[in-house]
Formats: C-alpha cells, structure tokens, sequence
C-alpha cells in the first residue's frame, strides 16, 4: 500500500517551474505562519475558556458569602412554601449579582428541599424555581463529593458551560450554587477573536503570495517563451526565440545557434525520407535499429525511443515470422514487394516490404534498409467484400434448390400421410413415421437453405442484452441432459443498453449456446460472461470445455455447409456471421483441439434517446 501512494505522489506535485516556485513559497512561508496562527488561536481559546471559568467560579463565590445562613431559615414551613420563602428571601441577591456579569445566570440549589431556590435573572428562569433536578445532573455529583465541578453541556437552561460549588454550613453540603454561561456566547466570543487573527494572517498571506507572484512571473514568463520556441523547433527549424534578459537569454541564444546548425545540416534525402508516406527502418551492420521515419513509427505503434539503439530481432523476430530486412542483412538477398504477416507492438499486420542493403561511399555494407506498407485495413475490405460475393451467390443458388425440393417434398409428405391413415399393419406405419421424420429433416434444412439467403428486415430496438442471454439460457438448460454440463453466468449489470434486433440476437446466442453444449462429449462447463470492451462496445463471450476445433477447422468455420457435427448443415454459425454484421459487430472464435472454444461477440453500443 505505501508503494502505491509512493508512487501516485509525484503526480500530485505541480509540473510547471512557477507552480513549484509557488508550492515552495508555501512550505518555507505559509505553512510557518499558519502553524503559528494555529497556536496562537488554540492557545487564546484555551485561555478565553480559563478566563470564563474563573469569573463563573468567582460569581459562585459571591454568592456563596451572600448566602449566609439563609438555607436554615423558614424550618417550620412546609415544603412548597418554604421554597416560595426562600426564593422571596434570596432572588433579589442572585439578581443583584447576577447583573454585574452580562450574559451570566446563577442561582441557588438546596439539597434537603431537593429543589431550585433561585435562579438569576428570576425574570427569565424563575420559572424553573421548585424543580428538582435530573438524577444525573452533575450538580448531585457537586453535592455528593463536595467537590467543585465546571460541566459544559445540555443542562437546566440549555447548551451552556456552568461553574458548581458546594454549599457547606457547619460540616455538611446543604447544597450547591452554579453560575453559568451560554455556550453560544462563548463561541461568539471564541469566533470573533478568531476572526481578528484571520485578520492579521490573511493580510499576510496575500502580501506574500502578491510578491511570490510578481517574481515568479517574469521568470515563468521567459521559461514559456523558451518552451514554445522548442516545442515549434522539431516541425519549422526557422524558428527563433526572442531576445531574453539575464540567463535566460544566454539560453535562447544558444537554441537559436543549435536550430540555425541543425538548419544547415539536414539534407534532401532526411526531407524525403521524414516525409514518406511508406514506413522506413534502417539497421546497422549489428541489426541496431539506427533510423526510423515517423511513418514507421505510426505503423509499428512503436515511439522514436523505444526504437532506436534498440536490436530489430528482440522488437520484431517473433515465433513463426522471418525478417525480410534481417535476412537481407545477414544473407545478402534483396526482397522486393513480399507480403508478410508484420508482428506490431499491439497487433499482426499484413504489409508489403522491400528490403535491400546500406552500402558506404567505399561500397562497404553498412547495414539494411526496409521499406514498407501496411495493408492490412485493404486486405481486410477485400476479404469482405469476396465473402459477401459468395454469400450473395450462394444465397441465391440456396434459396432456388430450397423452393425446387420444396414442391415435390410437400407432395411426398402428404401422400405418405394419406398412406398412414389406411395403414394398419404396424411394420408399414413404423417405416412410413420413419419417412415423414426424414421429410421434416429435410424440411428444417431448407429453412435454414431460405433463413440464409433471403433478406431479413431488421427491427432495432433498445434491448437489454443480459435480459435476452438469460431468456436463452432457458431454453438451452434443458440440453444440459442429466446434469452433465455446469453453467456460470457472469453477467454486467453495469453495461449499458444496446440497439439490436431482440429476436435475431436471441437466435444467434442460442445457436452459439446450443454448439457449446454439444462440444462437451462428456461433463464440462459452459461460462457466459459479458462487459464492456471499449467505451463503445460491449462485449459478450461464451466459453465451454469442449474437444475445440483445429486451426484448419477455425479457417472454414463461417464457411456454410462446413460442419464439424455428424448431424449439422453447416449453417448456423453463417448465419450467426450475418446477424451480427448486419449489427456492425464483429463475432471472433478462439479454439484449440481438447482445449475448448471461446465465441467473443462484440457489437457497438448506439446512444439511445429517449
């Protein structure tokens, strides 16, 4: 864990020389100052709160030696009235008290009568004479320890910080007196000499940051001019930085010398060769990368960095794919306009290279060069587009035999029915269901010949894909015979709705459902999952643990009438195919012998409004 905020720190820090300029300023200046505001604020408060405490005890002390021996007069009354007798007696002292300490009240408790005698001002709080107070009132604790006890809280007149001392009269607490303060008054007061220190540092704080400012600018101000200058430098080598004052001139002065060299030194051949629109890699005699135009660069995914000094085996010589400029260097021969399967840093591209070698002005071999083209978004159009001509011719041909062996299959399937009903001997009834089960194969084959090939009119909707994988999930269980196949749902239910045709996407993702579960001869697993594989693009995969297919099988698998099924037409992945093209997705299988297959569907998410 502390590797990881380690890590995330430097991201934190400001990336440009004002920016850290200023940042520095707030460690060696601000931070001083707050942290003595800081101190001053807590230790003002603390002696705010010291302040009010002695003068809430000192009004318990007046009211203490103004008490007298009052608490024992009036014996022979009863109770309510001698309260009323004694509030009579000793509410004009507690007023009188009271007032000379502004938002103070005070007043007196006797412990015998268990009641409040008098509460100061009695205009505000003699309301509250004769109560007795709560059980858990820190005053009980006050009269039970003899002890003098300051509480802030909740109490008789509100949030308030109140000031407790015993009563005592010949050895004995008879009672207690309490002065109090509102809490809120005391913030006031808190707040208001908070308010001045914020004052002072305020000021502060903004003279220093005005001056860290004013001189931050004009150095900032020249690092910008030098960094637009050198940011221009790599594109238009004509560019020159203004004169600056002080360092920072002798700085530009010099990037002006370099661009003006650089100027000088670059020749035709560097113009035409950063300017191709054909990628162009040059290797040394040691197969180091030493050249590289910016075409390459953008083919191969590769930055300038991470080619150049590097060895072109340890980038490009990958398992199954031979060098055409690496056999050129390293046999002498020349390859001109050979197609080849390029290994990327990101993905296999199909591009056209030459490749032949340097030669120094003394005819020295000095190396090779290559020069190539991708093809692989041509190749990849010129694939579809010869797939949708033999779709279409094939589409064409299927749907014709499919209406021709129609007609007469009709006619056959009723005349053996006819027969069937004047059939009673059971031999001739068991060969003529054996006919018309066969019919009815035949039969679903030709809707599958017309499925294919007759065009479909798409109705786009806003679906739930999980909605509809868990409706087909329903009708595939019952194929899981006895048990044998195990089947883990891993369903988003964060990934968005898409635009799709509901029923034909649940007719492709029952084919594909239905294939994995006859691929598992024996027990195995069936995992369908979904996700989102781009910002745009959801993702759905059926995996099973299936006998898997060969990478000959894998070529022809959406070819129709290619089957690997004893008993299949060849047709339900082609038609698959073509659900999911006419979604603008894309339907990829991964499978190897006796390791399962994995389907991946990948369809775009469309924004739907509502």
């Amino acid at each position: 864990m502390s590797s990881i905020i380690y890590s995330g720190f430097p991201s934190l820090l400001p990336k440009t020389l004002r920016g850290k300029m200023i940042l520095l300023a707030v460690f060696m200046v601000f931070l001083p100052i707050l942290l003595m505001s800081y101190i001053v604020e807590v230790k003002g408060r603390d002696a705010l709160i010291g302040e009010k405490q002695n003068k809430l005890y000192a009004v318990t002390h007046l009211l203490n030696a103004a008490l007298g021996d009052s608490f024992s007069l009036f014996p022979d009354l009863p109770r309510d009235e001698r309260i009323r007798a004694l509030n009579h007696h000793l509410s004009q002292v507690t007023d009188t008290i009271t007032a000379a300490f502004p938002n103070v009240a005070a007043g007196y408790y006797h412990r015998q009568l268990d009641a409040i005698i008098t509460y100061a001002p009695q205009q505000q709080y003699g309301n509250t004479v004769g109560l007795a107070i709560p059980t858990d009132h820190p005053g009980r604790t006050v009269m039970a320890t003899g002890e003098p006890l300051i509480k802030s809280g909740s109490q008789v007149r509100g949030n308030i910080m109140n000031a407790m001392t015993p009563i005592r009269r010949h050895g004995e607490v008879v009672g207690y007196i309490w002065a109090n303060e509102l809490s809120h008054d005391i913030d006031k007061q808190a707040l208001a000499m908070d308010a001045s220190i914020l004052s002072v540092i305020s000021i502060g704080l903004v003279g220093s940051l005005f001056l860290i400012i004013t001189f931050s600018h004009r150095l900032s101000r020249d690092v910008e001019v030098i960094k637009k200058g050198l940011s221009q430098l790599p594109y238009d080598l004509n560019t020159r930085i203004p004169p600056l004052k002080g360092e920072m001139g002798g700085i530009a002065d010099n990037i002006n010398h370099l661009s003006h060299a650089l100027r000088e030194a670059r020749t035709l051949n560097e113009l035409i060769v950063e300017s191709a629109a054909d990628g162009m890699i040059s290797v040394d005699i040691h197969g180091r990368i030493i050249m590289c135009n910016p075409a390459a660069r953008a083919i191969t995914g590769y930055r300038r960095d991470e080619l150049i000094g590097k060895h072109y085996k340890s980038l490009f010589e990958k398992e199954g794919y031979h060098s055409p400029v690496l056999d050129t260097l390293m046999r002498g021969i020349d390859h001109v306009g050979v197609e080849v399967d390029y290994p990327a840093k990101e993905q296999i591209l199909q591009i056209k290279a030459s490749s032949s070698q340097l030669r120094n002005a003394q005819g020295n071999i000095i190396g090779a060069l290559v020069i190539f083209t991708d093809l692989t978004a041509q190749k990849e159009m010129q694939r579809h587009i010869a797939q949708a001509e033999r779709l279409a011719t094939l589409g064409e041909l299927m749907a014709g035999v499919a209406h021709e062996i129609r007609n007469p299959l009709t006619a056959i399937s009723g005349f053996v029915q006819y027969l069937k009903e004047g059939e009673i001997d059971p031999q001739r009834l068991e060969y003529i269901q054996i006919v018309l089960q066969e019919v009815r194969s035949i039969n679903k084959v030709i809707e599958q010949l017309l499925e294919f090939a007759r065009p479909h009119t798409r109705s786009f909707q806003p679906i739930a894909v999980n909605q509809i994988i868990r409706e087909t999930l329903v009708l595939v269980l019952t194929n899981a015979l006895n048990n044998r196949i195990d089947f883990h749902i891993r369903l988003d239910d964060t990934v968005p709705d898409i635009e799709a045709d509901a029923g034909l996407l649940k007719q492709v993702m029952l084919n594909l459902m239905i294939n994995a579960v006859q691929a598992i001869p024996a027990r195995g697993d069936v995992t369908v999952s979904t996700g989102l594989q781009a910002p745009n693009k959801l993702r759905i995969q059926i995996t099973d643990t299936g006998i898997g297919m060969s990478a000959e099988a894998r070529k022809k698998v959406f070819t129709p009438f290619f089957t690997t099924k004893p008993s299949g037409t060849g047709l339900g992945l082609s038609i698959a195919q073509r659900i999911i093209n006419d979604h603008a997705g894309d339907i990829i299988i991964d499978s190897e012998l006796q390791r399962g297959t994995t389907v991946t569907l990948i369809l775009p998410i469309k924004k739907i409004t509502g």
